[in-house]
């Protein structure tokens, strides 16, 4: 049996409501296909089956469950079935919800309540109540007409309520928690191993001189994605994924999830194939998942399967930050500003700029020295972007 399991999608992200089996149970799947929609604390997600065979559903519609709990296996086409009761879900991986179903075997067919109510972003509803809005009176943006936060915003029927006292209602509070529990965890559970360096960033700083007149309209960010994509190829160990049994599977691909600072909390879409797509391409995807994050219309599509994190803080006067691995992927990677500093050139002082990066690694699936490896391979790639040096 291959386990389906819930992956973390965001720092906040502790649980998901299953909202609806796209398939049935024990109907057959093909490996990628979407199989069931998630409900997560922003966003709609589809997740794909991980492998070809036959669908077994564990946790039924409406269930509420944790991050790595399972939510169905897919049994491999051909291998004969053994009758078996199924054990119920347990309490670890599935939480009581009030739409959950009573407790009890799943393995018959779980059944499909029908949705009442427009489709809307978990986020929308969140922002709707807080605002007085009536759901069905918005006008959805989002795709299939999905209503997403700026229409909400955009409808203007209400205010957040202001508590005794006067000060606007923070609404994020339960957003920061879920975001400090999160972290705490991280520092707690995984064993992390910092490995930093100020690297050259000539070759990054001419690239974005160069393209500056050019209708491609590329950031640092943006050449950032592509060279770092270009040194996760060299550096295979940091690029994929420790699994809860302890098992460490490299991805295939690289699929850079980039940390977008949201209104409602740290974001991190994904953005598929980095290394295989051309700067351009890069600058236009990067823009439509800034904006999805931001505007709330960012779907399971966007945000899952992530092999490893970049954030960016090179807009402010940052230098050095450590990030925080967020499981299961192996590595995030952290950049500050360019500036430039007095260094020694050929023996010679000199004017150059520089860049701090900082990569953290779960030391439980790799090592400190492929860290000081990748930061090579970085800055290696960063002197050969479009419109660097030779």
């Amino acid at each position: 049996m291959t386990p389906v399991r819930l992956t973390q999608l965001s720092i906040s992200m502790e649980d998901a409501m299953v909202s609806r089996w796209l398939v049935g149970d024990g109907e057959p799947v093909a490996a990628g296909q979407p199989i069931v929609e998630l409900e997560t604390d922003k966003a709609t997600v589809e997740i794909e089956a991980p492998a070809a065979g036959v669908l077994h559903i564990v946790a039924a519609e409406g269930a509420v469950v944790v991050v790595d709990g399972l939510l169905a296996e897919v049994e491999p086409a051909g291998v004969a079935a053994v009758p078996q009761e199924r054990a119920p879900a347990s309490t670890a991986a599935v939480a009581s919800h009030p739409a959950a179903p009573a407790a009890g075997p799943v393995a018959a067919e779980v059944a499909r309540p029908a949705r009442s109510g427009p489709i809307a972003s978990p986020a929308a509803r969140r922002v709707a109540r807080e605002r007085a809005v009536e759901l069905a009176a918005v006008r959805g943006s989002g795709p299939g007409g999905r209503v997403v936060v700026r229409d909400v915003v955009a409808s203007g029927s209400g205010v957040v309520p202001a508590p005794a006292g006067g000060k606007a209602a923070v609404s994020d509070d339960a957003l920061r928690e879920a975001v400090v529990r999160n972290i705490t965890a991280s520092w707690q559970q995984i064993p992390h191993v910092h490995i930093g360096g100020e690297l050259d960033a000539e070759g990054l700083v001419r690239a974005r001189a160069a393209l500056a007149g050019s209708d491609i309209g590329a950031t640092i960010t943006d050449l950032l994605v592509v060279a770092l994509a270009r040194a996760l190829a060299d550096v295979p160990e940091l690029n994929g994924w420790r699994r809860a049994d302890g098992s460490v599977e490299r991805a295939a691909d690289v699929h850079l999830s980039l940390a977008v600072a949201t209104p409602t909390g740290v974001l991190a879409p994904v953005l598929r194939n980095a290394g295989a797509r051309t700067l351009a391409e890069v600058s236009r995807e990067r823009r439509r998942l800034v904006e999805a994050a931001r505007d709330g219309s960012a779907d399971g599509r966007d945000l899952a399967g992530g092999t490893c994190t970049l954030s960016n803080l090179g807009a402010y006067p940052v230098d050095f930050f450590a990030p925080v691995v967020s499981g299961p992927q192996i590595a995030m990677i952290a950049t500050g500003r360019v500036a430039e500093r007095v260094v020694a050139v050929d023996g010679w002082v000199g004017v150059r700029p520089r860049m701090w990066v900082n990569v953290a690694i779960d030391h439980r699936a790799a090592d400190g020295e492929a860290g000081g490896r990748l930061l090579a391979a970085l800055e290696r790639q960063l002197a050969t972007l479009p419109g660097g040096p030779a």
